[in-house]
């Protein structure tokens, strides 16, 4: 039961913020990173523990429950705001994650007992924004697993990879050894359908020299839409501004 919640600022009104507290019916203690877990047995109602963090933008708050009685209720007041108006307030009955996203600035985070005997434990995390960047990074694009050239009769397909999610196509289609017709286009590569939808396909007419040099390139439309999708080693595109690959499928060739 993974959730994100993006919180609005609380009416700025006033708060006491203090260093980190505890009843001794909950104990807690600090993650090496930062982070906060709290652990009950049989707590009383109002047992609670609270400490201060600074919230960057950008930065995921993320709280997991693993409550097997009772319930905790998990609080997040930011500075100049009262407990009346808090950016976070939600009580926890069972188990799951839930992420929430709060203005920048310090606030006071608590967790309280709710009922009696509560009974279970509470993890606090800050993902810093810096990280998530970090992570984002590192990620391969998906469209690495069909980079390459794919083909049927005189038509070619090459396969790149753009970016961090996009899918590069260039399109080849000779109609003689002096001349072909070239479309490029690219989008984002849907991984749960294996489908590029594109609305920004230029196509162009090419004339070669005797040479192999280009003589002539002539632009014949741009902004055309369609579609390509993957079906293991196999590729089909779907072209609505003329249908020019209608029934074939392009079979993969080489690797880019």
């Amino acid at each position: 039961m993974k959730k994100l919640f993006h919180i609005l600022s609380a009416a700025l009104l006033t708060v006491s913020l203090a260093g980190c507290s505890s009843k001794s019916v909950f104990s807690d203690e600090m993650t090496d990173d930062g982070g906060l877990i709290v652990t009950a047995e049989n707590a009383d109602i109002s047992s609670a523990v609270g400490c201060e963090y600074d919230i960057a933008e950008g930065d995921t708050v993320t709280v997991t429950s693993e409550v097997t009685k009772g319930g905790i209720t998990f609080t997040m007041v930011k500075a100049g705001s009262t407990a009346d108006t808090p950016a976070v307030k939600w009580e926890f009955t069972e188990a799951g994650t839930t992420d929430y996203q709060v203005d920048p600035g310090t606030y006071m985070v608590m967790f309280e007992s709710t009922q009696k005997h509560t009974t279970g434990k509470m993890t606090f995390h800050i993902t810093h924004s810096e990280a998530k960047t970090a992570d984002e990074g590192d990620r391969q694009n998906p469209t690495m697993n069909f980079v390459g050239t794919y083909a049927k009769d005189r038509c070619s397909i090459l396969v790149e990879a753009q970016g961090q999610n996009n899918a590069k196509f260039t399109v080849m289609w000779g109609s003689s050894a002096a001349e072909h017709s070239e479309w490029t286009m690219s989008g984002k590569l849907d991984t749960e359908t294996l489908t590029v939808d594109y609305t920004d396909c230029v196509k162009k007419d090419v004339v070669f020299k005797e040479d192999g040099t280009v003589d002539t390139e002539t632009v014949e439309y741009e902004n055309g839409t369609g579609t390509f999708k993957f079906d293991g080693s196999t590729l089909t595109w779907t072209d609505n501004n003329e249908n020019a690959a209608d029934g074939m499928i392009f079979e993969y060739a080489v690797m880019n």
